[in-house]
């Protein structure tokens, strides 16, 4: 089996109470989400982007009603304004050399960055774009997303993938179905260069002890998520993980992510 070398990097965060998505917890207790992205280095592709982060752009989209509620309703501090691909170009990596990103769903901190590789083709599921497809307004802010972030040939660079989807055809990177957080949110398997299998989750769970525990976010959340597909997304990443308690499960938001920002 290919290992893939791999990092994790963030262009900015937002925060939560606790309690919000781990009911029991304090909801004077504020947790830092970053908006995580992972570089993987495949040895055909060359480096590939699961999720692309906020960029600067967010802060220009979210200027005008009725996009400026998303970010009053989750305020964002910026941590690199060069974004992702100014963080590519920093380990040497130009973003036109970027030729696949896998786009786990389309809210806009996972998708923030995208315009800024002109020559990726972008993987996603057909049920995420076509969840998305043709919103704005309240209607597109109502998913948490920003039309305006993404490029203007978007669909003629889509590869549509799903569960069991072998991405590039030699077993490194195999696609899960998580939906329930978005509509046709899709996760990644692979094994990373230290041997260790990892499965990226997107965020079919904002922390992780909440699928080690299978504890459902508090209520509040149901305006973000179809609450029947996200309990059972959730119970099947708690089996997953009693199955697989080797298996490093990352969630994109979770502090524990983040502590291995590069």
């Amino acid at each position: 089996m290919i290992s893939l070398p791999w990092v994790a990097l963030s262009d900015g965060w937002t925060e939560a109470p606790e309690a919000a998505v781990l009911p029991g917890t304090s909801w004077r207790k504020r947790v830092r989400f970053h908006a995580v992205a992972f570089l993987l280095q495949h040895p055909v592709a060359g480096p590939i982007l699961i999720d692309s982060g906020y960029s600067s752009r967010f802060f220009s989209e979210t200027a005008t009603f009725p996009a400026s509620l998303y970010r009053h309703l989750t305020p964002v501090t910026l941590t690199d304004p060069q974004g992702i691909a100014g963080q590519l170009r920093r380990t040497g990596i130009e973003p036109n050399e970027v030729r696949h990103i896998i786009i786990t769903h389309f809210h806009a901190d996972h998708v923030g960055g995208l315009r800024d590789f002109p020559e990726a083709l972008f993987h996603c599921s057909r049920d995420a774009w076509e969840s998305v497809k043709g919103l704005s307004g309240f209607s597109a802010l109502r998913h948490a997303f920003l039309p305006g972030l993404l490029p203007s040939d978007v669909e003629e660079r889509l590869s549509f993938v799903g569960e069991g989807s072998d991405v590039f055809g030699d077993g490194s990177l195999t696609v899960i179905d998580l939906p329930g957080h978005a509509p046709g949110q899709i996760g990644l398997r692979f094994r990373g260069a230290e041997g260790r299998s990892i499965l990226l989750a997107s965020d079919a769970s904002w922390i992780s002890t909440a699928f080690r525990e299978n504890r459902m976010p508090h209520p509040v959340t149901r305006i973000l998520n179809d609450w029947p597909s996200y309990r059972a997304t959730l119970a099947r990443l708690h089996e997953i993980h009693l199955r697989e308690p080797d298996l490093l499960i990352l969630p994109t938001h979770c502090p524990e992510t983040a502590a291995l920002l590069t």
